[in-house]
């Protein structure tokens, strides 16, 4: 039980990073954007760089819960 509630906690991260991902790249081509102010490419580069931090950390969490998971499988061998 233990087990497939660690695998549901890392898939939930890989989805959140997902989204994340495709609101960094939603973001960056937006700021393209020739109609922009510089206020909008601002707050948009604002968010861009919250999703960014966002996407590592939740990187940062899956690599972890990897690394756990390959250890307790090792420790069961």
């Amino acid at each position: 039980m233990e087990s497939a509630i660690h695998n549901l906690r890392i898939h939930t991260l890989k989805t959140q990073l997902d989204v994340c991902r495709l609101v960094c790249a939603s973001l960056s081509k937006e700021m393209q954007g020739a109609n922009l102010t510089l206020e909008q490419k601002a707050g948009m580069a604002y968010r861009w760089g919250k999703a960014l931090n966002e996407s590592r950390g939740l990187q940062n969490a899956i690599d972890a819960l990897e690394r756990q998971e390959m250890g307790t499988r090792a420790a069961a061998i």
